[in-house]
């Protein structure tokens, strides 16, 4: 079959300020494991098109593909302040699609996999795939070309006359077939952005698949063995002469011991990169901090846990949490930028004068305020905003959506903007 894959994503900013253009990797996934010799295959990547409709347009037209998938990587840009919902770019996309070409559209990628039955409804396309999509979309094709069910596909999302079904399924990607980097641009990448994305660990995510279940955020981790990493690296320098990396790990100090495994590796295979990723509060040391800047760590990004539900002595211990690890970096010599969510649920006009005072105190190369929480579903923040009548239902939360306390509501963004005007390295959105 002849198979065009598109990454629709086009946002090119990093918390709404800096630009940044984040590689496909998850696309380059899925086409890794789609079987070439018996399928014709097609990449195009919406981020560097002027026109991506007329593009997709024009390449549907000349390629004729009997498969369309497309991965949706965001919902919105998170921003209180300049909100940006993606997905009815998304929708647009695939009614010009529709009009143009018979072939099945398939979509999922991680923003469609938050809200599987929502996002197939509103999109409208002919399947979808929810979780990790590396081998179902591969299970997929392979199902449409035979002509048999696929009704057997894990996370597979289809419609049963009124009602949207969504077959059982995790996340269960190995990442031991190494993705086809070679089908993007990964030059043009190289120059836009904190470097070309490689997985080291993704936490076990699992997607609830109706009202009544609840979302594991995934307290067990997919970890990449070391020697695949470093043997990626290697390829990336190799093949493509990449020296620039971000290493796609939610908490790369999580845990500890793999996190040091790593850069010693780094280390010993004579590899040069420069490299950044996030850490989460909490784990961490000097011996780490130390490992992380001499095999090439140039910037930590902290996942701060700090979101005002917390009660006064537990926001005390976060801060102190967050603060301990940033002492380290700046100990460490290596350079780190925090953000902080300001007005979800407890937020009083004591706990923000206790974070902003913190942050003055901290001076990170980077800092972002972020107004209000994103409420995600199936989450406590989503529960408090059905009790308090912000949403009605989980699938209102495809759109940007906000909690910002009733306490500090009125006066909150003025505020903000008042001691941000003091900061250049601090941003709010």
């Amino acid at each position: 079959m002849r198979v065009l894959l598109i990454a629709t994503n086009q946002a090119d900013r990093y918390m709404d300020r800096m630009s940044v253009r984040p590689l496909p990797v998850g696309l380059a996934y899925v086409a890794a494991y789609l079987d070439t010799t018996r399928h014709h295959l097609q990449i195009f990547d919406c981020m560097f098109a002027d026109d991506a409709v007329t593009a997709t347009l024009n390449l549907v037209q000349h390629f004729q593909p009997e498969v369309i998938g497309l991965s949706i990587r965001n919902l919105d840009n998170q921003s209180y302040l300049n909100s940006v919902w993606y997905l009815p770019a998304v929708r647009e996309l695939i009614r010009h699609i529709r009009a143009a070409s018979q072939a099945q559209i398939v979509c999922g990628g991680p923003a469609f996999s938050i809200l599987p039955e929502a996002c197939f409804d509103y999109l409208r396309p002919d399947v979808g795939l929810a979780g990790d999509a590396a081998e179902s979309f591969a299970q997929l094709v392979d199902c449409l070309e035979r002509g048999v069910s696929c009704l057997d596909v894990a996370g597979l999302v289809t419609r049963d006359g009124n009602h949207i079904v969504v077959q059982e399924g995790q996340c269960a990607a190995s990442f031991h077939t190494p993705p086809r980097l070679d089908l993007l641009d990964l030059q043009r990448y190289d120059k836009a952005g904190f470097g070309i994305g490689v997985v080291t660990k993704l936490a076990s995510y699992y997607y609830p698949t109706s009202p009544g279940a609840t979302h594991d955020s995934g307290n067990g981790w997919r970890i990449r063995p070391v020697e695949e990493v470093v043997e990626e690296l290697g390829r990336l320098q190799r093949d493509f002469g990449i020296r620039k990396v971000f290493f796609i790990d939610s908490g790369f100090n999580v845990p500890l011991t793999q996190a040091k495994a790593l850069c010693q590796a780094l280390l010993q295979s004579g590899l040069r990169f420069r490299w950044n990723s996030y850490l989460r509060v909490g784990e961490g040391d000097a011996e780490l901090i130390d490992l992380m800047r001499r095999s090439g760590c140039a910037l930590a990004l902290l996942n701060t846990p700090v979101g005002g539900e917390e009660a006064a002595a537990e926001l005390q211990t976060s801060l102190e949490q967050t603060r301990r690890l940033t002492t380290l970096c700046a100990q460490g010599d290596l350079p780190f930028t925090v953000s902080l969510t300001f007005g979800s649920v407890g937020e009083t006009a004591t706990t923000v004068e206790q974070k902003l005072a913190w942050l003055r105190d901290t001076q990170p190369a980077f800092a972002t305020l972020r107004v209000g929480a994103r409420v995600l579903p199936f989450t406590p923040l989503a529960k408090v905003a059905r009790e308090e009548g912000l949403i009605n239902s989980e699938a209102e939360l495809i759109k940007p959506t906000f909690y910002l306390s009733a306490a500090v509501r009125a006066w909150l963004v003025d505020h903000l903007r008042t001691a941000a005007a003091t900061q250049p390295r601090w941003h709010l959105m």
